[in-house]
């Protein structure tokens, strides 16, 4: 985009940084590509944040410091309600100079509670609207046995849900990381959405066959890497797993018990661990996007994946790789049956080209660019009666030519 293109004034807005997982690589990658700034609740402690970009924390103090901190970091990734109501609350009105920016990128669902200007624009790109209000709802609820609880859990719920939808009004325009969100957003909000692929960074190659399979991912349950290990157990090919997570001593424990399966833990240097491995084995539960399986193809790697989710759509038998059901025994019949001579490197990684950096920033670029323009009427700070710029204030002036890349 140039300047004859938009003129537009871009902030990030993303919900907070527990830490830095996907959410937050997306937003730091979204402020590189527009040159923008990223405004957030509060960072945690121990976070390191690269320097090329601007972080603003607007809570910090609220969240990281006595009285509150031992209330609100306790599973601060939205699994503390607490901690998760109060950053909808803040978010609600941000930071002051928010008010500044033309258009408004949220990156996260709780970004979303941001009440904008009357002649600000917004994009909202959420990952997925919030699962365990949506689709995820049963799964959470059935784990709650007592009647009350399960009663107080239906209406906190049904509380949120409102909210949520409510907040739907402040967008102008939805973002999807892949056509399994955009589905879900349909459904859940009855709002369209444009598909923008997450950028997939990293030096992802092929440097041969070592002969054995990788998984990696955080080592929660929802990764289900505890299933795969337990369908290696059963076999002659060796498994190793990277990562790090809640249940890594599991797994340690259960892996010790077999002379063909390793845990490594966190691993620095990935990549190359995948690229001398014979396959990636990836079985998360009805993923939004999978980064993993990104990964594997832009490795040129095959990728044995969970019929679930978006993980589904990155399968496609005989090109990239094989599918199975998330069981023990499909798992094990799709290793036995794999044969890495099907798969030809170079066409995996022709189609992991949709998730090259520089298609994600020209579909962000135009995303922003066209919610820009449609605006209707004067723009942000100019005066009716004069057709110029050169009107508004410093503050809206400071970011002039952001797109400009």
């Amino acid at each position: 985009m140039t300047d004859a293109d938009t003129d537009a004034n871009v902030a990030v807005l993303h919900d907070r940084f527990p830490g830095i997982g996907g959410g937050e690589e997306f937003a730091l990658e979204a402020a590189r590509v527009l040159d923008a700034p990223i405004y957030t609740a509060y960072v945690a402690d121990g976070t390191e944040l690269p320097d090329d970009v601007e972080v603003i924390p607007f809570r910090q103090a609220k969240y990281t410091s006595l009285p509150w901190r031992p209330f609100l970091e306790w599973k601060n990734e939205g699994m503390n309600p607490l901690e998760t109501l109060n950053v909808a609350l803040d978010m609600t009105d941000a930071h002051p100079d928010l008010v500044d920016y033309d258009v408004v990128l949220e990156s996260a669902p709780l970004s979303k509670y941001y009440v904008p200007a009357v002649d600000q624009r917004i994009v909202h790109y959420p990952h997925s609207p919030p699962r365990w209000l949506y689709d995820l709802y049963r799964d959470r609820l059935s784990s709650f046995d007592l009647p009350l609880v399960e009663t107080g859990l239906k209406a906190y719920a049904k509380g949120w849900r409102a909210l949520d939808k409510e907040a739907n009004d402040y967008v102008d325009r939805f973002v999807a990381n892949s056509e399994l969100v955009r589905d879900r957003i349909r459904r859940f909000y009855d709002r369209d959405a444009t598909v923008v692929y997450p950028p997939v960074t990293g030096d992802w190659r092929t440097e041969g066959d070592d002969g054995y399979f990788v998984t990696w991912s955080r080592l929660a349950p929802e990764k289900r890497i505890d299933l795969i290990a337990k369908a290696f157990a059963g076999l002659d090919e060796r498994l190793v797993i990277a990562g790090d997570g809640q249940q890594r001593e599991r797994l340690e424990e259960f892996a010790a018990n077999y002379d063909n399966i390793e845990v490594r833990g966190y691993v620095e240097d990935i990549e190359s661990l995948v690229a001398r491995s014979t396959a990636v084995v990836y079985a998360p539960k009805q993923e939004d996007f999978g980064l993993v399986g990104a990964e594997a193809m832009m490795a040129g790697k095959p990728l044995l994946g969970v019929n679930e989710g978006f993980t589904r759509y990155q399968v496609q038998g005989g090109r990239t790789g094989l599918c199975f059901e998330p069981t023990v025994a499909s798992i094990r019949e799709t290793v036995r049956r794999f044969d890495p001579d099907d798969f030809d490197a170079a066409e995996i990684r022709e189609e992991a080209r949709r998730y090259e950096y520089d298609r994600f920033a020209a579909g962000l670029r135009e995303v922003v660019e066209q919610t820009a323009a449609a605006d209707v009427g004067p723009r942000r700070g100019e005066r009716p009666s004069h057709g110029t710029n050169d009107d508004r204030e410093p503050g809206r002036r400071r970011a002039e030519g952001v797109l400009d890349q």
